[in-house]
């Protein structure tokens, strides 16, 4: 099923929001856990926007498979 661009903007959006917040590595699972009741993202969804982040150079997964801001990246 192709994710519609609402929802990939808003798993992107949450996604930049909660790095940005935590300025530490954080997983997907610890991530789904910090969206609230109204916002219904799967773990797909949430893993096609991390994936997209890391291909635009604005995220990476480090060694233990957590989600982290790129250091280089000046946003």
């Amino acid at each position: 099923m192709k994710l519609s661009s609402v929802e990939a903007e808003q798993a992107r959006h949450f996604l930049l929001t909660e790095l940005k917040e935590h300025q530490t590595p954080i997983s997907l699972q610890e991530l789904e856990l910090n969206l609230d009741r109204e916002t219904k993202l799967s773990h797909r969804t949430l893993k096609e926007a991390a994936w997209r982040l890391v291909e635009e150079g604005k995220a990476q997964f480090n060694s233990t498979w957590d989600l982290e801001m790129r250091c280089d990246h000046g946003e």
